[in-house]
């Protein structure tokens, strides 16, 4: 069945942004707008009380993430995530987005997603439930990186480690090369977390299947024989994990 008036709320802090998505989404005949955020706690508020059946929603904030917008809301309503980075929809697709669209927004892909949210509108019920199998088929999948000069799509199961250094993020190969990205080591930890990769220390983040073994003066030994630095507040946690294994 087709839903038609949808009430769309936009939720991004790029003013320029908000307007092409205006225009464009009412160039579509079953939507309406029924307000801009460009916050999180805007988002939140106008989340609850405007009851919105569908949110545009940008994954990086002023105030925190689009996932903070969704955290413990009970409010019926369907998500398409706006994302420069492609690693996001990972997460994206985690949390029951119907959809996802990499910045710049391309007409086409957004006229698609319109598309599907007219002719599929599920519960958040069966939409969680179907976005949740789909992604532990993604969990071992790949992540856009972008270097200075290029994008390079590695597979996930293939990176060793990333280390963090004045704003920079390194991720180092399985073939022994390395890519340098323009990004923190936070905006990373969350897609990687759950295939298997654990933030040992501000600076670096480890993927377990290539760990040889936990050294007591606060060193992890890769396969390869690099040492990563353990803080001290995440000895205990590193203990856990090895006694899960």
């Amino acid at each position: 069945m087709t839903l038609t008036h949808i009430r769309t709320l936009i939720v991004d802090d790029q003013p320029n942004l908000r307007n092409e998505l205006r225009f464009l989404i009412e160039r579509q005949g079953d939507f309406s707008i029924i307000g801009e955020c460009a916050t999180v706690k805007e988002a939140r508020r106008v989340a609850v009380t405007d009851k919105p059946d569908l949110i545009f929603l940008d994954v990086q904030l002023p105030d925190g993430t689009g996932f903070d917008v969704l955290e413990n809301l009970p409010a019926e309503f369907k998500i398409i995530f706006l994302t420069a980075f492609e690693e996001h929809a990972i997460r994206a697709i985690k949390y029951g987005a119907l959809d996802y669209l990499l910045k710049p927004i391309n007409e086409i892909e957004l006229v698609q997603t319109l598309n599907k949210a007219t002719q599929y509108f599920p519960t958040k019920a069966v939409q969680l439930d179907v976005a949740q199998q789909y992604h532990k088929k993604r969990t071992h999948s790949r992540l856009v990186l972008r270097a200075q000069d290029y994008l390079q799509v590695v597979e996930i199961d293939q990176i060793i480690y990333c280390h963090s250094d004045s704003g920079y993020t390194s991720f180092f190969l399985t073939d022994g090369s390395k890519i340098v990205t323009s990004k923190i080591i936070k905006d990373y930890e969350d897609v990687l977390s759950e295939p298997g990769f654990l933030r040992t220390h501000q600076s670096y983040l480890v993927n377990f299947r290539y760990v040889s073994k936990y050294r007591k003066d606060g060193f992890l030994i890769l396969k390869n024989g690099i040492e990563i630095p353990v803080a001290t507040r995440k000895k205990e946690a590193i203990m856990e994990y090895f006694n899960r294994l």
